[in-house]
């Protein structure tokens, strides 16, 4: 019995290498492209839109002498203990809010 050694001729041995090598760069053709996405993703730029209405609010809350003076009046009261807290009040202000009723209740 013979037995046909197919890396022995020239011919088998050159298309031997020519598969390894094209493996080879397609192995480094998928890693590069990997590479070029994580670059693209990672070293992209985050971009951020406000829209008209965080800028209407953002405008409301800015800093009035009115609401610093305010401000100033609740922390005094705070820190001296003699802050109280309207519980009715906040009660009734978050039902209205939530209703979207304004205070109308059983008007």
């Amino acid at each position: 019995m013979k037995i046909n050694d197919l890396y022995s001729s020239s011919q088998a041995a050159a298309t031997y290498q020519n598969q390894n090598t094209q493996r080879a760069q397609e192995a480094e053709g998928a890693q590069a492209a990997k590479t070029a996405a994580n670059t693209r993703v990672s070293g992209g730029s985050d971009e951020v839109s406000l829209s008209s209405l965080a800028n209407i609010l953002q405008d409301a809350v800015a800093e009035s002498p009115e609401r610093t003076a305010y401000l100033q009046k609740l922390s005094s009261q705070f820190e001296a203990g003699t802050y109280k807290v309207d519980a009715k009040k906040i009660a009734s202000a978050l039902v209205d809010e939530t209703l979207g009723t304004n205070g109308t209740i059983g008007s």
